[in-house]
């Protein structure tokens, strides 16, 4: 079968699934990251469209453990606790109340019509004048918190001292504020919100948060058992299983990592301001006696010129400079770096981009976990944006999808992005990302050069991982190190009005899945399924 496009997003590949297939993409799913209310919200809208000759016990079980689980994400949503009500007959201790703050129907028409991401300072004082009205309404607070968080305010801090919901609405609103202010990376107004949130029986999603600001604080034994709770509430939680591993073991420091014939590859075209930023981290950070290769390719901007300056400034000329005269493109950038003398005879090649911070210990963590995982071929970090909040860029992807026609990737990060702490562990995955990573020299030898039809960029980086990973290596996910991306492609990022940059992104998801519709079969088991339940927790 030919090639099917897709529009972008989670909602349209759920659609062009089966049933069944969206239960196995929601066990993917979990066995990856931690449920957020986007993401559980879209799986709810495909199970619960299915008509009664469609549904089976399997996919009413987990149409049910969704609901729960996205009322324990948002105990102030009327509309989700009143269907969860109906469908288990267990109404929330506070949906009485939240029925008596119903704001009228054209408030909440009004609230729906408030575009996410549009005029967002403009949103929240309309937000602030409606609470002003109706202080009571847990509506606009959810929303004001959404926009808040977006704009990078202290969730709450202006408007909680003024508003008067009833008594039995306090706690749902102070654990919403207790992890709004967790997912800002604010510890102190996290602890004015926690004493105030905890119920006789905490979610999961709650108690997950509980352990990390505890894990913030340095009790290592309190995180661990709250981490516990959760997991014994909600086992299928894999990410909080390999959390509490990390913090029962944290990884050593590597020290002796650096012995090895190490080289560190990267590559620029036109970006001298961040190129030279990157190398200064670079020179920061420990590596050793590592050779260390920069790629020119193409630019003509003053790149060069500023190498020059940071190889005798920093690196005392110990940098090889590389300087192409045309733009060969990234993947024919990463061979021509490979095919190096020095780089054939390394043990371990790291690749960076020309546009990254990285912490002190990045190489030697790597190269150290690689050496802790003797069948892994590839280690790569946790990517973070730039700015004072934490917000993830990518983490680790596998397979989602593979069948004729459809080839999809998992998601990279939870849908609001926020770093809290949850995947700060190690694990096996499919796809790490390309910013940050370090191969060891079998790897390299035994797995083909990164694929030229996927030029200038894009797409090269992961095909090479899932080359890796079919030909029997792990791709290692190393969350303890926190690498600084400041820049992003691809079609989920690209300026809509860029059309031929679109094309061009649209045109490698093609070259994709044509490179791999022979192996559909091998590529429907890098996923997640092989130790995930068939059916929740009864």
């Amino acid at each position: 079968m030919h090639y099917s496009y897709l529009e972008p997003g989670l909602h349209a590949e759920l659609a062009a699934i089966t049933p069944d297939e969206a239960v196995a993409h929601l066990r993917n799913h979990l066995g990856n990251l931690l449920l957020d209310p986007a993401v559980t919200a879209a799986y709810i809208n495909r199970l619960g469209v299915l008509t009664p000759e469609e549904t089976t016990p399997s996919t009413r079980a987990w149409l049910t453990y969704l609901l729960v689980r996205y009322c324990d994400l948002l105990p102030l949503d009327l509309a989700a606790q009143r269907i969860l009500a109906q469908v288990t007959g267990n109404a929330a201790p506070h949906l009485r109340d939240l029925e008596r703050c119903a704001i009228p129907d054209p408030i909440e028409r009004k609230l729906e019509r408030l575009g996410a991401g549009e005029d967002s300072e403009r949103n929240r004082a309309m937000l602030l004048a409606l609470l002003h009205e109706y202080p009571y309404s847990p509506a606009i607070m959810e929303r004001l918190m959404t926009v808040e968080l977006a704009l990078d305010i202290p969730v709450g801090g202006e408007w909680l001292p003024s508003v008067r919901p009833p008594a039995g609405l306090l706690r749902p609103l102070h654990e919403r504020l207790f992890i709004h202010a967790m997912m800002q990376g604010d510890t102190e107004r996290a602890l004015q919100h926690a004493a105030a949130c905890v119920p006789d029986n905490p979610s999961p999603h709650l108690l997950n948060h509980l352990a990390e600001l505890h894990a913030r604080l340095g009790d290592t034994q309190q995180a661990l058992n709250l981490y516990g709770a959760s997991l014994e509430a909600d086992p299928l939680q894999h990410p909080v299983r390999l959390r509490m591993e990390a913090l029962a073991k944290p990884p050593r420091a590597h020290a002796d990592a650096l012995h090895h014939r190490i080289a560190i590859c990267l590559y620029s075209f036109n970006k001298a301001e961040l190129l030279e930023r990157t190398l200064s981290s670079l020179a920061a950070s420990q590596t050793g006696e590592a050779h260390i290769l920069v790629l020119l390719n193409g630019c003509t901007d003053d790149s060069a010129t500023r190498v020059a300056a940071v190889n005798e400034r920093l690196f005392n000329g110990r940098l090889e400079v590389i300087d192409m005269p045309i733009n060969i493109g990234a993947p024919a950038a990463r061979n021509w770096l490979l095919a190096k003398q020095t780089v054939r005879e390394a043990d371990f090649v790291a690749f960076l981009d020309d546009d990254v911070d990285v912490p002190a210990a990045w190489l030697p963590r790597l190269v150290g976990n690689l050496e802790e995982h003797p069948g892994a071929g590839v280690a790569g970090t946790r990517v973070r944006n730039p700015g004072d909040v934490p917000r993830l860029q990518y983490l680790y992807r596998n397979i989602s999808v593979a069948r004729p026609g459809l080839i999809r990737l998992s998601l990279d990060t939870p849908t609001l992005h926020h770093d809290t702490g949850f995947y700060d562990f190690t694990r096996s995955t499919t796809s790490v990302m390309g910013c940050c990573h370090v191969f060891t020299r079998r790897a390299l030898d035994e797995v083909p050069a990164f694929d030229l039809r996927f030029s200038p960029s894009q797409m090269d980086d992961i095909a090479h991982d899932i080359d890796l990973a079919l030909a029997g290596f792990d791709v290692l996910y190393t969350g303890d190190v926190v690498c600084v991306h400041h820049q992003m492609s691809g079609l989920g990022r690209a300026n809509a009005t860029d059309w031929k940059r679109f094309g061009n992104v649209a045109g490698n998801d093609v070259k994709f899945y044509y490179r791999f519709a022979d192996r559909l079969d091998a590529l429907g088991r890098l996923n997640n399924l092989g130790f995930m339940p068939d059916m929740p927790p009864a």
